[in-house]
């Protein structure tokens, strides 16, 4: 019996050192992972800060983007309203120079513009024609215009007159006249060159004139341009 209870209490020591050793292991375990928990929080708090930092550097960098891009939009609008300022005043003094300066201008009839914008249905476009005359033996002129639009391809041409148009071919002036039209191209027209010819009656004081000039019309499609191409220059 005696060895009963001493096999007992023994069995029972041990027993309690095992189970006290298991609550220790358990335990530094749990603190192992309380320590790693904590680790990982202070990172998610660091990357929580770090990526709020950033996030604000990465605004603040397109804010100055944006304002950056602004402010080069405004440059090149300033930039694109000056050259044109600057070509339009170039464009009114080359035209008074024609008309006032002798030294400068050509004796005679002379195409001085011919611009072209879309109109708003499609195929139709809009024009201006300038025509001047310079000062050297200046007299009233009268006459006519035909423009007329080619292919380069197969030779085809067809005439201002022959379109639906609005313009008003004879002109008459002494220093420069304004001549404005519409006209419409068919759809299926195959358009590379667009040609003027201004031709003035003689009379007792001056003799006949025939001015042509040939414009890319072509390019001025295919690129979107806003002024036509002279090809070639004028001919008496």
């Amino acid at each position: 019996m005696k060895q009963f209870k001493i096999s007992f209490l023994k069995w029972l020591v041990i027993s309690l050192i095992c189970i006290y050793f298991g609550f220790m292991v358990g335990k530094f375990k749990q603190d192992i992972l309380q320590h790693k928990v904590q680790s990982l929080a202070l990172d998610v708090e660091s990357l929580t800060l770090e990526n709020t930092q950033l996030t604000e550097r990465l605004n603040l960098t397109q804010a100055e983007y944006q304002s950056e891009k602004q402010v080069h939009k405004v440059l090149e609008e300033d930039n694109l309203a000056l050259n044109n300022a600057l070509d339009a005043s170039n464009n009114k003094l080359y035209f008074y120079e024609q008309v006032v300066a002798p030294e400068l201008s050509k004796a005679g009839l002379n195409i001085y513009s011919f611009d072209v914008t879309a109109g708003e249905e499609q195929g139709t476009w809009l024009f201006e024609l300038v025509l001047m005359q310079g000062q050297k033996g200046r007299h009233d002129l009268t006459g006519n215009v035909e423009i007329t639009f080619a292919s380069a391809d197969d030779n085809k041409k067809v005439t201002l007159k022959e379109l639906k148009s609005s313009f008003e071919s004879s002109f008459k002036f002494k220093y420069f006249q304004h001549l404005k039209g519409s006209f419409t191209l068919p759809e299926d027209a195959n358009i590379d060159q667009a040609f003027i010819v201004a031709e003035a009656d003689g009379s007792k004081w001056i003799h006949s004139q025939r001015i042509e000039k040939i414009y890319d019309w072509k390019n001025f499609i295919e690129d979107g341009a806003t002024t036509l191409e002279e090809l070639a220059t004028q001919s008496e």
